[in-house]
């Protein structure tokens, strides 16, 4: 994935709508993904992901001018998107499961499907880890800070997930 610099950031907070709206929808498009899965993980719920989804980044854009990098930026919208999941949650006490139905899913929710095979091998831990290293690109040292770990413990558990993983899955 390409990263978002320092321009791309500064041209959220320019006078011009439309080079605002294209930083805007660079950071929306790199991301999205990343803020429906924290949203999915805690609410277990399509429609209510993807509300969280639009209310991270509309928090995001109403403090667009606090970002100076990418990481500040990538552990806001991961926080916010926890954050506002968590209040849902507590709100509704909605236990909705996800379908194992497939047909007219788009890609987004078929990777999804094959994570949620994941979680047969893995401890929740391990499973979260994996997924913020290998699909989100975070580094060991992010995903640590998020979770108040340190960086060898976080090490540690993505590297007995993938060997689990692997055992899983005959080694392949």
């Amino acid at each position: 994935m390409e990263r978002i610099g320092y321009s791309v950031l500064k041209k959220l907070c320019s006078t011009s709508v439309e080079e605002m709206n294209k930083a805007f929808n660079l950071v929306f498009e790199k991301y999205r993904y990343l803020v429906y899965y924290v949203s999915f993980d805690i609410l277990k719920s399509e429609d209510e992901a993807k509300d969280i989804v639009n209310e991270t980044f509309l928090k995001m854009y109403e403090r667009r001018r606090d970002f100076m990098s990418e990481s500040k930026l990538k552990y806001f919208l991961l926080v916010t998107a926890k954050n506002l999941s968590i209040n849902r949650y507590n709100q509704t006490k909605n236990h909705l499961s996800y379908s194992d139905n497939i047909e007219g899913k788009n890609d987004e929710e078929s990777v999804s499907i094959y994570l949620e095979k994941f979680k047969n091998a893995l401890d929740e831990e391990e499973y979260k880890f994996l997924v913020f290293h290998l699909i989100y690109e975070f580094s060991f040292k992010e995903i640590a800070k998020s979770y108040g770990y340190t960086t060898a413990k976080v090490s540690s558990k993505y590297q007995r997930g993938i060997k689990k993983l692997r055992d899983y899955y005959g080694g392949k």
